[in-house]
């Protein structure tokens, strides 16, 4: 059967993985897309069925469309669909007027959630025609599926469907002729009937929720109409009750309520709740001048879990140890978890650091033996900061703060292990000045290293090209990778400078192949958002160039997906002028960011390069497969090569070049490495 459906979502990509989810599902999706509030007037004007609706768009919200929606007066089932939604926004949607939410990470519950709000729905508009078919109709009466109870004027049963049968467990033949209040729960008081029967009587008419009692004994909660039934002269025959059972609805919203307070994954209390809890505890501790100790809990490299063994091993990891801690502690103690492999404790009433201490070591020890997870013989460590109220704060913001901080000197001692909060970690603003220091003079000293990682052609196995990595070597830290200084670089103001380094080093780098007699035949190297924003970088390139004698087709530069949308006209003139030169431009870990297709296929680039988060899973995970192809279809069409990043397995490689993916560079070939460190097969050198 076709359902219309009108899909709120900036990335064409997401928006057909949806209605491929859709058509997996059994449904026979007709969507369209809408990216704006413009277009999603013009889908609500088609009338959907249905809406998916991302949270977070660039130039709209999922909210405002939850707010346009609501305020026409349309009754649309409307489910929000998000990668990026947090749990307390997803429950503020719900309160709004939302109708269900799924992650885009979980995309398996989609078809669930659709079925169950055009269900819901379907139950929504039965109600509202309730009271505009009370008069007896035979085939109506006995094939509802909402139960009908028909009383005369005294207040008897005279006529109940099969519905009423179904839901009160009690055969026609037991109830006619009993007055209704044999089903009554016990859960009403006698007002609450007296201001049933007075609105009755005074309107004709009650609308409301009623807890009544099965055969069984079994209470349950219904929705009842019941309206007074007059003959011409206007005197009461008889009254109609119609009602559903909606025990379904009740259990959605208890767990709605659940979920406002608790991890949907472990049960364990949230944030909220967590914090809630701990402003109460401290309120106690005020009055009578008691101690409690706050623990942060973070698991020791569970990313790997995740990245090696999939997401479901890594969730089902996260059930057993929060079992494990919640079997280690007090029945008073309140664990609760962050998110992700984030917990925290709290500890009333812990009169002594040895007391947190104690709790500490045996959190430690009940996670020391390994568990068996989904066939994986895993074992899990942690690390543990620990906060003390009073010496440590005085209120739960600061606490939770300080034994954030706490955890992370445990990490820096090796993990698996535990530490209390001290001044002296709040004092790591001095060590961060003194680090700005040093690396303001790293270019001057001549610390700055280039490793190259090779990029080969997936068809031919031919060297294509090298991208050059900065690394910091540091005269006591060792190398240090770029993601530990780049980002303070640009907070600093001198990542112009090491970016200038960088690129003259590797086209220098570059011009020695040549002179060596090594075909290498291009080079790429990454810029900063810091750089596109400057406006001599185009002469930058043109010079360093020069300097090296090379072609300027030869040159490649990568920039982020992330970094081409923050400003795109500003990022588009920068990119023109560089291209003007000769030299050749990519697009750095593509599908991460919240590309406008629109304004890509305006820009004058060369190559895509797909993310390795999506090449890691080819093999072990069909919706990255299929996020692969689409990129790969996506660049043919621009006229665009792809290069695969992180390759580290035969078989990724004989995927990608199955799907027509042109280059690739990952661990498979080469790690990235020093210039005299490379080995240049004779194949690659010139005659």
């Amino acid at each position: 059967m076709p359902l219309r459906v009108l899909i709120v979502e900036d990335l064409p990509l997401d928006a057909e993985l949806m209605a491929l989810r859709l058509q997996e599902e059994g449904f026979d999706p007709q969507w369209t897309r809408a990216q704006n509030q413009e277009n999603y007037l013009l889908g609500l004007e088609q009338g959907p069925d249905l809406i998916l609706c991302d949270w977070h768009l660039p130039r709209f919200s999922g909210q405002r469309a939850l707010a346009l929606l609501r305020e026409r007066g349309l009754n649309i089932p409307f489910i929000i669909v998000s990668g990026g939604i947090g749990e307390e926004a997803a429950v503020e949607a719900l309160r709004l007027g939302a109708n269900d939410y799924v992650m885009k990470d979980r995309p398996a519950r989609l078809g669930e959630a659709v079925r169950r709000v055009l269900e819901e729905k379907r139950l929504r508009d039965v109600h509202d025609r309730d009271q505009e078919q009370l008069r007896l109709a035979e085939r109506v009466f006995q094939n509802t599926a909402e139960g009908i109870k028909v009383t005369d004027a005294a207040g008897n049963l005279v006529s109940v469907n099969a519905a009423f049968e179904t839901i009160t467990g009690y055969r026609a033949e037991e109830a006619l002729g009993r007055n209704p209040r044999f089903l009554k729960s016990a859960r009403h008081d006698a007002a609450f009937y007296r201001n049933l029967w007075a609105t009755l009587l005074e309107t004709g008419h009650w609308r409301g929720e009623i807890w009544n009692r099965r055969k069984s004994g079994e209470v349950y909660p219904e929705w009842l109409t019941i309206s007074a039934v007059p003959d011409d002269q206007g005197r009461v025959t008889h009254y109609v009750g119609v009602f559903s059972d909606i025990t379904h609805l009740k259990e959605a919203q208890k767990q709605i309520d659940f979920l406002a307070y608790h991890d949907a994954l472990t049960h364990l209390p949230n944030r909220t709740l967590f914090r809630d809890r701990l402003v109460h505890a401290l309120a106690h501790a005020r009055r009578e001048t008691r101690t409690l100790a706050v623990l942060f809990i973070d698991l020791d490299r569970f990313k790997t879990v995740n990245d090696t063994l999939g997401h479901p091993v890594g969730d089902e990891l996260l059930l057993q140890v929060s079992r494990r801690m919640s079997e280690a502690i007090r029945a008073d103690d309140t664990l609760a978890r962050l998110g992700g492999d984030e917990f925290v404790l709290l500890l009333e009433d812990a009169d002594s650091a040895q007391r947190a201490a104690t709790v500490a070591r045996k959190l430690l020890e009940c996670l020391a033996s390994s568990m068996r997870v989904s066939g994986h013989e895993l074992t899990v460590t942690a690390s543990l900061g620990i906060s003390l109220y009073p010496t440590d704060g005085e209120d739960a913001d600061t606490l939770i703060r300080h034994a954030d901080r706490a955890m992370y000197e445990a990490k820096q001692r090796g993990r698996n292990n535990f530490q209390f909060f001290t001044q002296a970690l709040t004092d790591g603003a001095f060590e961060r000045l003194v680090m700005e220091n040093v690396l303001r003079g790293a270019v001057g000293r001549g610390e700055l290293v280039l490793h190259y990682q090779p990029q080969i052609a997936l068809a031919s196995g031919r060297l294509m090209g090298f991208e050059a990595l900065v690394r910091w070597n540091h005269p006591e830290l060792g190398l240090v990778p770029p993601g530990r200084f780049i980002p303070l670089a640009e907070e600093i103001g001198i990542i112009g400078d090491i970016g200038a380094w960088v690129l003259r080093a590797a086209c220098r780098q570059l011009a020695d192949w040549d002179a060596q007699g090594f075909a290498v035949p291009r080079m790429g190297v990454n810029l900063s958002v810091k750089q596109i924003d400057d406006a001599g970088l185009t002469e930058l390139v043109a010079s360093a160039l020069r300097e090296a004698g090379l072609g300027e087709h030869r040159l490649e530069l990568e920039v982020t997906e992330s970094m081409l949308m923050g400003v795109p006209e500003t990022n588009r003139a920068a990119l023109n002028a560089i291209k003007s030169l000769g030299v050749e431009l990519a697009v750095d870990d593509f599908g991460t960011g919240y590309s406008n297709l629109a304004y890509l296929k305006l820009l004058p680039l060369d190559r895509l390069k797909i993310d390795q988060s999506f090449v890691r899973d080819i093999g072990r995970d069909g919706n990255d497969e299929a996020i692969v192809r689409a990129i790969i279809a996506l660049a043919r069409s621009l006229g665009l090569e792809t290069v695969a990043e992180g390759v580290e397995e035969a078989h990724q490689a004989e995927f990608l070049l199955r799907e027509g993916c042109n280059l690739a560079q990952g661990y498979l070939y080469s790690r990235p490495l020093p210039a005299e460190a490379l080995s240049f097969p004779m194949c690659f050198r010139r005659d």
